[in-house]
């Protein structure tokens, strides 16, 4: 037990040294739902931004290279040289004559505030003066206009073999809460509105892989992008977002709070991570993650943060004289309303007798000396999880596992091989059994995503062939339970 103990702890440390540092915060605001995207939005449609892109048709420079800081300023001093952020704006007003876009989109806008709000107040519905509606509607959207540019990489190896790197750039028309007033209140003023400008800055640029770990990246450096909503209810637990933002049971959300920092700068803090557990038109719900921390109230800001839903696990593993390690995969594959989930559960497991040198001598055969068995188990296996107060999950689970268990001993090995001729050949036991663990898993947030779980249970060992007849006989021999209770502890991440 205390090599068990030690093994625990050693696995501990080295995790602890691979926890997440703390990030600078960015600032998530729910008002603007609509942004508008020239270049390549196809990018954004294809990693899961649909429901915010409103595409602007214009012409603007490819990027043809791997994207870098100082090329990224150089496109954006371009950009900004070639008037593509006055072109943006033009098109959302029109050439600055009108405001009939800048209408279209503000009313989309205030119907999802209202859905938020749980109100049925139309503010364009009921005549509200403009002056009213410039400062909640129209500045929104002239402050989120994004350029995206995207670059492919190919490459042809020795054999042939073409592979494709995707990279991206994405660059932000500068427009503050100020200036965008002054956009709007120089329509229909041709001499004014000419004077105005609009410089193209640099924001998020990188390699694109998955949809999953894109979205995220762009999410983080660009939160005007982030598909986002507002907290709606705590118990049950609603979002305003639902198949309208491309939400599926499952997802991620990271649910923040507003705050300020002594500059009077506003930035965002995540509170609590929740789960999607059902998913409506123009809503969600959803069930809260361990370890969720602050107070969370009506109006805090959701953020869509999509994850792989599956866990990697390293334990060490203990049964009464057998210890050894276990890599675990963990899947959520399932999400029920009542805040069940679901797990697809996979684990390699490798372990031996705390006397692995001893000398076993079978009974029914004095001729021959086997060194103690190790143990290797592959299995599969299912759970259902459920957080409890908030702080700690708790699994019932069962694994199905198929166990091989060799005694090797090096005279015995080289009898197999002919080496060392005997009468019987030196055959060298090869066990094999029907592994069967049933325990309860209980697992504590530590920095999200690792997790420390604790495991306990029993196992049932059913040997298959005479092999394991040795096998059992050498565990007796030493004390070494194959059926029995069983402590796992680690971290999964």
């Amino acid at each position: 037990m205390n090599r068990f103990l030690k093994v625990a702890f050693c696995c501990l440390l080295a995790s602890l040294a691979v926890l997440p540092a703390q990030a600078a915060k960015p600032f998530y605001d729910s008002k603007s739902w609509i942004v508008n995207v020239a270049g390549d939005p196809s990018f954004l449609i294809s990693n899961g931004f649909e429901s915010k892109v409103n595409p602007v048709a214009l012409q603007v420079p490819h990027l043809n290279q791997k994207p870098t800081a100082a090329l990224c300023r150089e496109i954006a001093a371009d950009l900004t040289q070639r008037g593509i952020g006055k072109k943006m704006i033009d098109a959302l007003t029109g050439n600055g004559k009108n405001d009939a876009v800048l209408r279209r989109l503000a009313l989309a806008n205030a119907q999802r505030q209202d859905v938020e709000l749980g109100t049925s107040t139309m503010r364009f519905e009921s005549g509200d003066a403009l002056d009213n509606l410039l400062a909640d509607d129209y500045l929104p959207i002239l402050m989120h206009n994004y350029i995206v540019l995207t670059y492919t990489q190919t490459k042809t190896d020795s054999k042939g073999k073409v592979s494709y790197k995707d990279y991206y750039a994405i660059f932000h028309v500068d427009i503050n809460a100020e200036e965008a007033f002054d956009i709007v209140s120089s329509i229909s003023d041709p001499s004014r509105y000419s004077r105005l400008k609009y410089p193209v800055s640099v924001c998020a640029f990188g390699e694109a892989s998955t949809p999953e770990k894109t979205e995220k990246k762009i999410a983080k450096s660009v939160p005007g992008l982030a598909v986002r909503g507002v907290l709606l209810k705590r118990n049950p637990a609603r979002i305003s977002i639902g198949k309208n933002a491309g939400l599926k049971k499952g997802d991620l959300v990271s649910i923040y709070s507003q705050r300020v920092d002594k500059n009077g700068n506003y930035y965002s803090k995540r509170i609590s991570r929740a789960r999607v557990c059902g998913v409506w038109d123009n809503e969600a719900q959803v069930n809260f993650e361990a370890n969720t921390a602050g107070n969370r109230k009506n109006g805090d800001v959701v953020v869509r943060t999509p994850d792989s839903k599956s866990r990697v696990g390293l334990m060490a593993t203990y049964t009464p004289h057998v210890w050894g390690g276990q890599i675990l995969l963990d899947t959520k594959s399932g999400f029920a309303r009542s805040g069940i989930v679901h797990h697809f559960l996979m684990d390699f497991a490798f372990s031996m007798t705390d006397k692995p040198g001893t000398k076993f001598i079978r009974l029914d055969d004095l001729s021959h000396e086997y060194k103690a068995p190790m143990f290797f188990n592959f299995g599969m296996g299912y759970g259902l999880s459920k957080t409890f107060v908030g702080f700690f999950d708790v699994m019932p689970f069962f694994l199905v596992q198929y166990e091989l268990a060799p005694m090797i001993d090096f005279d015995s090995l080289k009898d197999s091989l002919g080496e060392n001729p005997s009468d019987d050949g030196g055959k060298m036991p090869l066990g094999s059994a029907v592994r069967i663990p049933l325990g309860l898993r209980f697992s504590f947030n530590m920095g999200y995503p690792v997790r420390l779980a604790l495991e306990a249970g029993y196992a049932f060992n059913f040997g298959i062939g005479d092999d394991y007849k040795i096998v059992k006989q050498a565990c007796d021999y030493l004390g070494a339970k194959r059926n029995g209770a069983f402590i796992n502890l680690g971290l999964t991440f």
